[in-house]
């Protein structure tokens, strides 16, 4: 999966969540990770209707045995509010997207690095809305979080960058977007590999920039 093989990894998490289920039964905590797993690759080939199932019995599950305010429920929260994202259900994906953030700020604290994954999240379902100006403060609050956290150049400091880049773009301010959005591109091929999908998202996310920067002068 890290690697972006996708495919070669669906049939491991298949198999993964037939042995768990198996073994441990059908409301396990170890089983919601595997229907998680699974969920995420066949998110990751667009298989969205067919992941959408598996991250809503992932929740059913966590929060059943682990309560309602625990971490892992607020993962699966956010799991299945990206997963409804994904399928341009924003409206459906807000409240849960909230609740994720207040659960993990009100369990972990409010610099932890999965605190800023949660804001990142809401972020991202609130600029699909258009709420821009909303979901800057919580991108570049994110961004601060995770840097002094896992430093500068680690892979989640440039999805931050990434994010921020992102909101700021939607909101035309290009030229404040282009180094942080080269920053992040930097900091991806350092740690993952000029071949890994993320390299390649990022380079499609700059190319857009330019374009957008080069539109912007011309118009000008």
């Amino acid at each position: 999966h890290e690697l972006g093989w996708y495919e070669e990894a669906l049939p491991l998490e298949e198999r993964a969540l037939v042995i768990t289920e198996a073994v441990l039964g059908p409301d396990h905590p170890s089983t919601t990770i595997r229907l998680g797993n699974l969920a995420r690759t066949l998110g990751e080939l667009g298989r969205y209707e067919e992941a959408l199932p598996l991250k809503r019995r992932a929740l059913v599950i966590t929060e059943a045995v682990l309560g309602p305010d625990h971490p892992s429920t607020a993962i699966r929260l956010g799991n299945l509010a990206r997963t409804l994202s994904d399928l341009g259900r924003y409206e459906e994906a807000l409240p849960l997207d909230q609740r994720a953030l207040v659960i993990t700020e009100a369990v972990l604290g409010p610099d932890h690095p999965s605190t800023a994954i949660r804001l990142g999240n809401l972020a991202r379902t609130l600029s699909d809305l258009g709420r821009y100006e909303e979901a800057l403060p919580l991108d570049q609050r994110a961004l601060v979080i995770t840097e002094a956290a896992l430093g500068p150049d680690h892979p989640d400091t440039a999805t931050s960058l990434g994010n921020l880049a992102r909101t700021l773009s939607d909101l035309g301010r290009y030229e404040e977007a282009l180094p942080l959005e080269e920053r992040a591109l930097v900091i991806t091929e350092a740690t993952l590999g000029p071949d890994h999908p993320d390299t390649a998202l990022r380079l499609g996310n700059l190319a857009r920039l330019q374009g957008a920067i080069a539109d912007d002068e011309e118009a000008s």
